[in-house]
């Protein structure tokens, strides 16, 4: 006789999560992706660190892409059934789906601790964490197709964003008209 394993059981023993939990990760995803805009924007991690000028071209051309990576990997992270293992240069971890709401939890309690705390400096380092926090875990767990096809959007943006920038720089603007995009 089979017998059927109980969620306590289940979870012991590293079960696949249920399309109900799969669905409630996925919506506590979406939330926690709101929270992280809420503590992040605006997100300028180089001028937070190096506050003088130059540091703002950087700004410019890394701040959105790392802001909306993280965004996505929050989902990626989300839907992650399987155990992963994170490599940043000798450290090794390994992530199991299973931590799925222990990380969301204290992502969230970070979240509202500092928007209701309104103290800058833990709001820049509390925004920088979650955002390395998000591509460490979501970059092992996203597929290499999608980090090819974001890297060949990214390079056609930037690519942009700098004949904008050389634009701007000599002064070919309309004098002092805003854009018409």
């Amino acid at each position: 006789m089979v017998k059927q394993a109980n969620p306590n059981e289940a979870r012991a023993w590293g079960a696949l999560p249920s399309r109900t939990e799969m669905g409630l990760r996925r919506i506590s995803s979406v939330a926690l992706m709101a929270g992280l805009l809420t503590v992040a924007y605006p997100f300028t991690p180089f001028g937070w660190f190096l506050p003088s000028e130059g540091p703002e071209i950087l700004d410019r051309f890394l701040a959105w892409p790392l802001l909306l990576g993280a965004l996505f990997f929050q989902w990626r992270i989300a839907g992650v059934i399987g155990t992963l293992t994170i490599q940043i240069a000798d450290f090794v971890a390994m992530y199991q789906h299973a931590m799925y709401w222990k990380i969301a939890g204290v992502e969230a309690v970070l979240i509202v601790a500092v928007n209701m705390g309104e103290h800058e400096i833990w709001r820049r380092f509390i925004a920088g964490g979650l955002v390395a926090g998000l591509w460490a875990i979501g970059w092992a767990c996203t597929p290499l197709r999608y980090k090819l096809e974001a890297w060949e959007h990214l390079k056609w943006i930037w690519t942009w964003m700098a004949f904008d920038e050389v634009r701007r720089g000599m002064g070919g603007g309309r004098a002092g008209r805003g854009r018409r995009w």
